[in-house]
């Protein structure tokens, strides 16, 4: 029987009861021992309902022998804190995005991951599913021709007005919630890092609501999106060739069962055609875990791939904080300069 990573949930967040505490539970090389809550009766009645124990608060939670490594969902703002205090313990780390709220503080807690030998993995579940690979492939291959824009759109309506994200002292930013996904999406399909960033935030109580960048890649490649949190609903993002355009219609959160919609469109002849991809439905959430307990498992013997997992946290976090100073300083930023 294979070995299995231990795991700990900090935090009863929505997205741990919707898909990650189940999608750990069927992982072959995992196993969810126990929750913590900040109120102990909620970490109570969701141990029972899934099968799992209860700690008596966070600080348990992380000093419990008995656990290997820590799903962290909670709000951005308070990651820092506790990704450090698990790290001290030994624990490794997984944790929803954004890691933190600034590149000093990712800088932060990459130190004291790799001080405390614990692999660290941001959370971006997206990019486990095939329909971005795909579409990575469409791009490497020139079947749309040569790209040279990335476009894209994601935001949601206020969920209400109490939730974390519109909370400046707990992290909230539409930039940290949706933006950070594009930024994620556009470094990933290009399999490159932008050169200049601009960019404009438009801030309510101190917390980013909306926004938009423009992020500058060599060889005249540029990034477009805009992403806000108290807008219609918009999940997507499309690919522009000289001789096609990719269109993604469900592109970052996506529930495990939803067989997404990519289309190649193209113009011959004067005549426009479509065509509709076949991708299947996936569920990236236990992709990505299954992923991260088998670099735990093996961690001595792939030193690379935990080197390159904080490499490519911080290079995240670079282009983020570049979006920071761009708004702040009113100015195009290089990323040299981070």
């Amino acid at each position: 029987m294979e070995k299995k990573v231990k795991i700990g949930i900090l935090g009863c967040a929505n997205i741990a009861e919707r898909y990650s505490i189940k999608a750990f539970q069927v992982l072959e090389n995992a196993e969810v021992v126990s929750i913590a809550s900040r109120s102990e009766e909620k970490a109570r009645e969701w141990a029972q309902k899934f099968g799992i124990k209860n700690a008596e608060g966070y600080d348990s939670l992380i000093k419990n022998e008995e656990i290997d490594a820590i799903y962290i969902p909670l709000p951005i703002g308070l990651h820092k804190e506790w990704i450090l205090k698990a790290a001290k313990n030994g624990k490794h780390i997984l944790s929803e995005k954004s890691l933190a709220g600034s590149l000093k503080d990712v800088k932060e807690i990459i130190d004291g991951c790799r001080q405390n030998n614990v692999v660290l993995y941001e959370n971006f579940t997206c990019d486990y599913h095939p329909q971005h690979h795909k579409v990575a492939e469409l791009m490497r291959n020139k079947s749309i021709g040569e790209p040279f824009l990335f476009e894209s759109k994601y935001g949601f309506p206020i969920i209400t007005p109490d939730n974390f994200r519109y909370n400046k002292e707990l992290g909230g930013s539409a930039l940290n919630e949706s933006g950070a996904y594009q930024v994620y999406t556009a470094r990933k399909l290009l399999n490159k890092e932008p050169i200049c960033v601009s960019a404009n935030l438009y801030f309510e109580k101190g917390v980013d609501m909306r926004g938009s960048v423009m992020l500058e890649f060599e060889n005249n490649f540029t990034a477009l999106f805009s992403f806000n949190l108290d807008a219609v609903y918009q999940n997507n993002y499309s690919v522009w060739g000289g001789k096609g355009l990719i269109k993604v219609g469900r592109a970052y959160a996506i529930a495990p069962n939803f067989k997404p919609i990519v289309e190649v469109i193209k113009n011959e002849n004067r005549q426009e055609t479509v065509t509709a991809l076949d991708i299947p439905a996936h569920n990236h959430f236990e992709t990505i875990f299954r992923e991260f307990c088998g670099l735990v498992l093996k961690k001595e013997t792939n030193k690379e791939k935990i080197k390159a997992k904080y490499l490519d946290i911080l290079a995240q976090a670079r282009v983020l904080e570049a979006i920071r100073i761009s708004v702040k300083e009113k100015r195009k930023v290089a990323l040299k300069e981070i």
